[in-house]
């Protein structure tokens, strides 16, 4: 829909609609759908949706299935918004441990938090960990929530945290202003796509000999908040693919 109406790639980060199916609606507690197959539905702040980030099949692909995974969801926004990979960890890095049954109840950020870490992991997850953190408010399934559901230990399920801030030091405090972030950097973002459809259509990965380029043809996408459709052709149209 983005490519055929020739819409900005800030949609990808942030929208006032999102394409469902009735089974899709349901999964994200939305209203009842008229018909069947995926259409073009339109949303409001109370649906905490919009753009790919809150898509169920995102937060689940950084999630096991049964428990959300902060780093996870961290790294992959740094991969794929931000194009910058993380170090690998370390192996043999101790798993997060299950909440003590006679212990109070702790979400998984406060355990991240607490977890005591060489100054090596801690310079990488001080910039990781918040852009997972941003989207505590979503299950492992993707689906909204105000608490974290704690399976063990003592007294209530704690409330959800998703404040944090950029690595620049930007706060945010819930996913709408986190993604509004983002959309503020929108260049950054622009040069990420560019160098991830550049990957798909080269079939290799990018080095720093194709930096240049790769800046040059999100910088020409520029004029009317990029349009995707415009950023596809002044790749196809460039010497980095023309010239492959």
């Amino acid at each position: 829909s983005v490519f055929d109406e020739d819409s900005s790639i800030r949609e990808f980060l942030d929208s006032n609609w999102s394409m469902l199916n009735p089974r899709l609606a349901w999964h994200y507690q939305m209203p009842e759908l008229p018909k069947a197959g995926f259409q073009k539905v339109s949303l409001n702040a109370n649906h905490h949706r919009g753009g790919i980030l809150t898509h169920g099949s995102v937060l689940s692909l950084t999630s096991d299935g049964t428990r959300h995974r902060p780093v996870h969801r961290g790294v992959w926004v740094s991969e794929a918004i931000f194009g910058k990979t993380p170090n690998p960890p370390p192996a043999n890095v101790d798993p997060i441990e299950p909440n003590p049954v006679n212990e109070t109840k702790a979400t998984i950020r406060m355990k991240l938090e607490a977890h005591p870490a060489h100054a090596g992991c801690a310079s990488c997850h001080k910039h990781i960990d918040p852009l997972g953190f941003a989207f505590d408010n979503y299950d492992a399934i993707g689906q909204w929530r105000s608490e974290e559901i704690v399976p063990k230990g003592r007294g209530k399920n704690p409330p959800v945290n998703a404040t944090g801030q950029l690595p620049d030091g930007r706060p945010f405090t819930n996913p709408e202003e986190f993604k509004q972030l983002l959309i503020n950097d929108l260049d950054r973002f622009a040069e990420a796509l560019t160098e991830k459809l550049a990957t798909y259509a080269l079939r290799r990965a990018m080095t720093i000999d194709d930096r240049e380029q790769i800046i040059a043809i999100a910088s020409r996408s520029k004029e009317g908040d990029y349009p995707l459709r415009t950023l596809v052709e002044n790749l196809v149209s460039s010497d980095l693919f023309q010239k492959r």
